[in-house]
């Protein structure tokens, strides 16, 4: 007679080892934090339309995740403290938050935080610890409770993965126009006639007016990011070819998000796969061009690649599942067998 069992038996390795075949094939991706980057920015990539970068807070993309929830108390406080509202302009407005990041420390160590957003702000200011995303962060949710409305561009060395900065946009709504707030490296930017620029104002002239454009110090008496400008020059330029705009500024919704709260404690990376599973990690829109056509076709076999395990994994799951479930009932019937 044969064994009942032995068929669901070979389900069960079967499931097991196309379930940990396809999740080994991620171990590339999980070699350091760069590579987790990238396999996290192939899974919020957008479309990658140029087009889509000229928008303004009067036309909104439906799909910006755009912050809808109050700011916290503690940040409406900060901004009252620095007097925003009485201040004449939005750009004014946006120095005065750049200076307080910038200089309510003696010392800026940097290093990255990876905490919530409440203790990112108060370890910036308490401890002048803090990274580029870490200054951002803190830049948008001030920018958001003093009603500025603002975004984030960045920018990468390494295919779109983690390696690279990011930088804070604002909508001076003065003058009717973005402007460009690299907070973490003390800069903004000008032209010839002496107003701040956009981002891609910004980009366009290191591309084709690089001798033009002049950095200014957000904060004359902070540390500068480059003591040597020439050097922070050709840090900007090694990055024109791979800038992505962050598709949302919810960084309060986010930071409310319950998966992020529950997951954060445990993992940064565990934190914001919960984000991403709850919908509200911002996705990513890489600004597309002939000179980084094979870098974004190399993000989207990335982007596959992660589909296809999943779905992959998700059939092998259903799989070890049900062939455990037969098994159990076919042993389940040889031992009622057994005691008859």
């Amino acid at each position: 007679m044969s064994d009942p069992t032995r068929f669901w038996r070979r389900g069960v390795w079967i499931g097991l080892l196309v379930l940990l075949l396809s999740l080994l094939s991620l171990a590339p991706y999980l070699t350091s934090s760069t590579e987790v980057v990238r396999m996290r920015h192939a899974l919020l990539l957008s479309d990658s339309n140029n087009g889509g970068f000229n928008w303004t807070p009067a036309n909104l993309p439906a799909d910006f995740l755009l912050e809808g929830v109050p700011p916290y108390p503690l940040f409406v406080e900060v901004v009252s403290s620095l007097g925003l509202e009485e201040m004449p302009s939005d750009w004014e407005r946006a120095l005065a938050i750049s200076r307080h990041l910038l200089g309510s420390n003696p010392v800026l160590s940097g290093g990255a935080i990876q905490s919530d957003l409440l203790d990112t702000y108060r370890r910036i200011v308490g401890n002048g610890e803090g990274y580029c995303g870490d200054f951002v962060r803190v830049f948008l949710g001030l920018a958001i409770a003093a009603g500025i409305p603002v975004r984030a561009w960045a920018f990468s060395f390494d295919g779109f993965g983690g390696h690279g900065h990011i930088l804070a946009e604002i909508w001076n709504r003065q003058l009717g126009r973005w402007q460009l707030v690299d907070i973490y490296n003390n800069y903004y930017f000008v032209g010839v006639q002496g107003v701040p620029l956009s981002a891609l104002e910004v980009r366009r002239a290191m591309l084709e007016e690089p001798a033009l454009l002049q950095f200014e110090p957000l904060h004359p008496g902070a540390r500068p990011g480059y003591a040597i400008e020439s050097k922070a020059r050709d840090y900007y330029r090694r990055g024109l070819h791979e800038w992505l705009m962050v598709w949302g500024n919810n960084v309060f919704s986010y930071d409310r998000a319950l998966l992020v709260r529950a997951l954060g404690p445990f993992s940064r990376s565990l934190e914001q796969l919960g984000g991403i599973a709850q919908g509200v990690y911002p996705g990513i829109r890489i600004l597309a061009e002939p000179d980084n056509q094979a870098q974004v076709d190399a993000i989207h076999r990335v982007r596959c690649h992660l589909l296809l395990v999943g779905a992959v994994a998700l059939v092998a799951l259903l799989a070890l599942l049900v062939s455990l479930a037969g098994w159990w009932r076919a042993r389940r019937g040889l031992t009622l067998r057994s005691e008859r």
